[in-house]
């Protein structure tokens, strides 16, 4: 157990509820990290796309790695705020942070309304 690559290290994680941010909770789990998992879809018919949170850190629980699930949105300034202290509390101080939340339209950008530029802007740009 000692010997895994990120033993004793803590991760936070962002936009691992699906796809590469989830695949990521969970190689670093798999290393022997402690790993927060955050994003904003905890209940599943949230999203039209499949993934949650809790079915992140359930995958890595089940693993036998140590995982929470922090529900954030990181639009939302007092979020962005609030992630790394609730990661900081439940798991101790954050050693390594992969930011990987990301909001995007499938259509031209010509076709993007105000509000999503702005969204967009303040997940990608202002969060990190």
């Amino acid at each position: 157990m000692g010997d895994r690559a990120l033993s004793g290290r803590v991760a936070l994680v962002t936009g691992a509820s699906r796809g590469i941010g989830a695949a990521i909770a969970e190689r670093f789990a798999a290393e022997g990290a402690a790993v927060a998992v955050a994003a904003r879809t905890v209940d599943a018919t949230a999203s039209p796309f499949a993934g949650t949170i809790h079915e992140t850190v359930e995958r890595i629980r089940a693993a036998g790695g140590t995982a929470v699930a922090i529900a954030a949105d990181l639009s939302r300034p007092e979020d962005r705020e609030r992630i790394a202290e609730e990661a900081t509390a439940q798991l101790g101080d954050v050693d390594v942070l992969v930011n990987n939340a990301a909001v995007t339209y499938f259509l031209p950008i010509s076709e993007f309304t105000a509000k999503r530029v702005q969204l967009m802007l303040r997940v990608q740009v202002e969060a990190p």
